[in-house]
């Protein structure tokens, strides 16, 4: 059952597993986010009504110490009522990070941004350009990225899965952006699956540049289970890009041999391909040695925040 939550520590070494990506959005979003998923997933089995209180209790069952929030607004109207959600529902878990978000129409995103670092207290800001129907790292969100820079904080794109979606994401344009603000920390959520050789050469360049294995490492085991002709395979198979993940499947690993102290491993939860203890699964599928599984799942994230100049967040967890 890739659904039924329980404890993800190692027995072995009590790991933590801090997860730099989960939904946890208002009742109407929520709502809607699930609705999506099970139009390409059949017998996805949340119901539209699942709350914040059940989201967190799982969470919390599989032993999940620290979280990021993401938010983003599909519409200008709703972006400063999504990120005061956030910093009120954050303020009453300790165990979330809270990420704000802008809308390509939001009149001030240099303002809107500097009021989530500055006043809410945000790590950073996240944004979904297909979801949100619009251009990541074009000169309209230049305002937000120079915020971003100043405070030394993150920057959580969604990349990659771009025949999924059915669109496009400028990769020209996005190197410059990660060019221009060096001091902003850019995390490529999803690592432009599957675009893995691009994801190497620019985590070699950019000590700027994190990568997020959220999605990708399930769908590479996906992969793995076609190549080797099971038959149990969903139907959202058929959008893997199988052409270009053949072309880079060794840079897949090699990631993870060269740069596993920029790779984290979040899980979408809960819209991503399972719960807690099935997306572990995964990821031991591939066999990583115990340090590259320790950055997956703790130190990069550790890493990340440090750069940002806040290890204090994690600094409970500085002895797993």
């Amino acid at each position: 059952m890739r659904w039924e939550s329980g404890k993800t520590r190692s027995i072995e070494n009590g790991m933590p597993w801090v997860d730099p990506h989960v939904h946890i959005m208002p009742p109407r979003r929520m709502a809607g986010l699930v609705r999506w998923v099970k139009k390409f997933t059949p017998g996805f089995p949340l119901s539209e009504d699942i709350t914040a209180e059940e989201i967190l209790t799982s969470i919390r069952d599989s032993e999940i110490p620290y979280f990021f929030n993401l938010v983003f607004p599909l519409w200008v109207e709703e972006t400063e009522d999504l990120n005061r959600f956030n910093r009120d529902i954050c303020a009453g878990i300790p165990e979330a990070i809270p990420f704000g978000s802008v809308h390509i129409e939001t009149p001030d995103k240099g303002g809107e941004t500097r009021r989530c670092m500055e006043e809410y207290g945000f790590m950073g800001m996240k944004l979904h350009p297909f979801a949100q129907r619009f251009p990541a790292f074009g000169p309209e969100m230049r305002p937000m990225f120079e915020v971003l820079d100043e405070h030394q904080r993150v920057f959580l794109v969604h990349t990659g899965f771009d025949a999924w979606y059915g669109m496009y994401m400028d990769m020209e344009e996005m190197e410059s952006v990660i060019r221009d603000y060096p001091r902003m920390q850019m995390v490529a959520v999803h690592s432009l699956f599957p675009r893995f050789r691009l994801a190497h050469r620019l985590v070699s360049e950019y000590p700027n540049f994190w990568l997020d294995m959220t999605n990708s490492i399930s769908c590479m085991r996906l992969f793995e289970d076609i190549k080797n002709q099971r038959d149990d395979i969903p139907p959202m198979a058929a959008s893997l890009e199988m052409d270009d993940v053949r072309e880079n499947y060794d840079y897949f690993f090699r990631l993870f041999e060269d740069f596993p102290e920029r790779i984290m491993y979040g899980t979408d939860f809960p819209v991503g391909f399972g719960c807690y203890p099935a997306l572990l699964d995964d990821l031991r599928f591939f066999g990583f040695d115990h340090e590259v599984e320790e950055h997956l799942l703790f130190r990069t994230v550790q890493n990340l925040l440090s750069r940002c100049g806040r290890p204090d967040i994690l600094a409970s967890l500085q002895e797993a």
